[in-house]
């Protein structure tokens, strides 16, 4: 439950100076489709950085979607919403870029357990409401202009009571 109230308290910060022009520099603002993320099957995300520049602090928030039981075997079957939200630090220049990032998921499950001998050893489970996750990539967008962007990673799953789930994923995204 400290995890949720966390969570969401970090989301609505993030949404917070979004709307306040003067306190967020929108530099380097994209949004991005993201594949096997931290949220999921398939997520979109707002990412901006904090400073008046290319690289630095930022954050990001999105919106994940991922049906449960659909790929194999699993102890759920239904659907997972996910609330991604984050801080990220971009090292690098031009349009190369390492990043680093941390944050949570609050993930809302729609899910009918079925029977599995095994759950303990499973990620998930019919009470999930969040996890954190760290996130490790090569980020590539365009220098000071709108444009396509890219990145890879690998983002471990962090949800107590469960061993870590080593996970990572790729996003497309357009910079404006």
């Amino acid at each position: 439950m400290k995890n949720t109230i966390f969570l969401a308290g970090i989301f609505f910060l993030l949404l917070r100076p979004a709307n306040a022009q003067t306190n967020l520099s929108m530099r380097a603002s994209q949004y991005q489709l993201e594949i096997l993320g931290p949220a999921g099957l398939a997520s979109i995300n707002f990412d901006s950085r904090f400073p008046k520049k290319e690289s630095g602090l930022g954050f990001r928030i999105g919106l994940g979607f991922s049906p449960l039981g659909a790929f194999g075997k699993s102890c759920n079957s239904g659907t997972q919403i996910s609330l991604p939200a984050g801080f990220n630090y971009l090292i690098g220049k031009n349009t190369h870029y390492f990043e680093l990032g941390a944050g949570g998921v609050l993930a809302i499950i729609s899910a009918t357990k079925r029977g599995c001998p095994d759950f303990e050893e499973r990620f998930f489970s019919d009470n999930t409401q969040s996890y954190t996750f760290i996130t490790l990539g090569y980020r590539h967008q365009p220098f000071q202009k709108k444009g396509l962007t890219y990145r890879a990673f690998v983002s471990p799953l962090f949800q107590t009571g469960f061993s870590t789930k080593l996970w990572g994923g790729v996003s497309l995204g357009h910079r404006f």
